[in-house]
């Protein structure tokens, strides 16, 4: 009774699917929502039944989907739903189920670029910068109508900094999927306390603590970056990607602590609100502050010095 219940449960999950992913094809302007409820089906099916059987429906739909011409969507999507399920079958913390959610969307966005890459026979990181060169020169015809030159000076800096960015698309690529990953994980829960009457929750923010090695693994790489000014090197590019993400983790450390501070002291809300528009509307000032509060937290161990009191 068991296994024809997982494999009626199976179809079903295979032909919504299906379904979502000819909607996200075929209507393109959907796609921005549509992305977010593809993972949904083998997300559900695998909460259930685990990641063995989910795998191979898995496999399947990736072989269905080559009649698409849609392999990169399904891996993208079917990956994600399948590590954020069988992180919840596992009955794993949900930040650990996000941060594996997280693996898997980012394994996905790789894997859509080296289709890219392989089958369409486009090098985006060789059309990143081809269209960076097109918009200065284009920019500098521009002010040259007008009278106005730009120096060389000028030009070195603005295309150094652009090229900085473009170095750091790993972290962007992770940045991507963090947000991606929490707002499936997020729906994936609605969805399975409505069907199954589960009681998945993200606990609330201001008990979100980082390990300690998070503090050693940015100091390494930050005296790394140091030692290694070539910015064309390897071991630079990997050095400040590093950086930029922990830097980045480390600053929710802190924003989290803005909150635990709140709530154990009885403070108005206003001040986490007001801490995020910061972030918000200055981000290098914003980001900066509580990141080196949360290098704080996590080194000196506020909180427990605050609970003790």
């Amino acid at each position: 009774m068991n296994n024809t219940k997982k494999v009626r449960e199976g179809v079903i999950a295979s032909v919504l699917f299906l379904l979502i992913l000819l909607v996200t094809i075929f209507i393109p302007f959907l796609s921005i929502f549509s992305l977010f409820v593809l993972p949904l089906p083998f997300l559900v099916y695998t909460a259930r039944y685990g990641w063995k059987p989910a795998s191979i429906l898995f496999l399947i739909l990736l072989l269905v989907s080559t009649f698409f011409v849609a392999v990169p969507i399904a891996f993208l999507t079917g990956l994600t739903g399948l590590m954020i399920g069988s992180a919840i079958n596992q009955q794993v913390s949900p930040y650990e189920t996000w941060a594996r959610g997280t693996v898997g969307y980012a394994v996905g966005i790789v894997a859509l670029f080296l289709f890219v890459q392989v089958f369409l026979n486009i090098n985006i990181i060789a059309e990143m910068n081809q269209t960076v060169e097109q918009s200065m020169e284009t920019s500098e015809a521009f002010l040259s109508s007008f009278g106005l030159e730009s120096t060389q000076e000028d030009l070195t800096i603005v295309i150094e900094q652009i090229e900085q960015l473009i170095h750091l698309l790993p972290v962007i690529i992770v940045v991507i999927a963090v947000i991606c990953a929490f707002i499936i994980q997020y729906i994936g829960y609605k969805v399975l306390n409505w069907l199954d009457r589960y009681q998945l929750y993200f606990p609330p923010f201001r008990n979100f603590q980082l390990p300690k090695a998070m503090i050693w693994l940015y100091l390494i790489a930050i005296v790394t970056s140091w030692l290694n000014q070539d910015q064309s090197s390897m071991m630079y590019i990997v050095a400040w990607n590093v950086t930029s993400l922990a830097g980045l983790i480390i600053a929710m450390q802190g924003l989290s602590f803005v909150f635990y501070y709140t709530d154990k002291k009885k403070l108005s809300k206003a001040i986490p609100i007001i801490t995020i528009v910061m972030i918000v509307l200055f981000p290098p000032l914003g980001l900066y502050m509580v990141r080196i509060l949360g290098i704080i937290d996590l080194g000196f161990s506020l909180r427990e010095r605050l609970a003790e009191k």
